[in-house]
């Protein structure tokens, strides 16, 4: 009747890129990309017709946003009771750490295990052990058995924060001397580039498939991701399976997640990291640590609701 369908991206005149949650006779529920609320906008029918028109472009993550169901007290359709606004993220992370990424108990770290410190301590550990060509040079003379130490090193100083149910082991999947050269030839040819490519993370993927043949495929995740981490936290962040697609559900970040290592998926990460960094930065936000810290200080406890939207006419 109106030319909209459910599902559709549209363009609002004023309201910018949303998708179609729901149609009804008299109204249309839209959720907004750049709205700070969990539930749609509902637009009233045919009045707001004229303002809205399908998308000339599209938007992955709206694309692939789900999960709306209607509130029958407030006949609104809206994302999963859990899910926060980013201002209601950054309100609790203030509420937690008065003075943003500066607060002295955020510096010391960040829960019992002195998460951001850990973090802090590695990146450290690899800038004076493998850093500033140090682990090529190291390549280069066939000390594997050298490289493959100082990585665990590395590993050893965040262990507890990384650890999943279905992650492979470190230590077993480097005790292939050969596949390990294999795996930090391609380690260092992605930290050489100036910025993620993805022929060298595919290529860094695929020499964890061959170090770990037998582990399942999401256990690879952290292998792949874990050091170019912990070495440029300014480019680069862990992938940790169920923790990534929690945080993607409860923040609304895209992340298109996939069991195997795929670039795609990190992509995705990295784009929504930037984008959550960047509106962090106010706080005092440096790098994809404080993001990885931020994520886990939000998602800890449930969301508080969000006022309703307005209708708009």
């Amino acid at each position: 009747m109106s030319g909209l369908e459910n599902g559709m991206i549209v363009q609002h005149a004023s309201l910018g890129l949303g998708k179609i949650v729901a149609l009804e006779e008299r109204a249309v529920h839209v959720f907004f990309a750049m709205s700070d609320a969990r539930f749609a906008t509902k637009l009233r029918l045919p009045m707001a017709l004229p303002l809205l028109a399908p998308a000339a472009i599209t938007n992955a993550w709206l694309s692939r946003l789900s999960g709306f169901s209607l509130d029958a007290k407030t006949g609104r359709y809206g994302l999963a009771g859990q899910w926060l606004s980013h201002a209601d993220a950054a309100a609790r992370f203030v509420e937690v750490f008065p003075k943003g990424f500066a607060d002295p108990s955020y510096v010391d770290g960040t829960d019992k295990r002195g998460r951001v410190a850990r973090w802090r301590r590695a990146h450290e550990v690899y800038a004076d052990t493998l850093g500033n060509g140090e682990g090529e040079r190291l390549l280069a003379a066939g000390d594997v058995e050298a490289v493959v130490d100082r990585a665990l090193r590395v590993e050893r100083t965040v262990r507890p924060l990384h650890k999943d149910a279905e992650k492979a082991s470190f230590e077993a999947a480097l005790k292939d001397l050969e596949a390990a050269r294999g795996n930090f030839a391609a380690l260092f040819a992605l930290l050489a580039a100036a910025a993620p490519e993805r022929s060298r993370f595919e290529a860094l993927a695929a020499t964890v498939a061959a170090m770990a043949p037998g582990a399942p495929p999401e256990s690879r995740w952290p292998l792949v991701t874990l050091l170019p981490f912990v070495a440029r936290p300014d480019l680069y962040m862990l992938l940790r399976p169920r923790f990534a697609c929690e945080v993607g559900r409860r923040l609304g970040l895209e992340l298109a997640f996939e069991p195997q290592p795929n670039w795609s998926t990190y992509s995705a990460l990295l784009r929504s990291t930037e984008l959550l960094l960047e509106r962090l930065r106010p706080l005092g936000a440096r790098d994809n640590v404080d993001v990885e810290a931020f994520m886990h200080v939000v998602t800890a406890k449930h969301a508080r609701p969000k006022p309703y939207l307005d209708v708009v006419t």
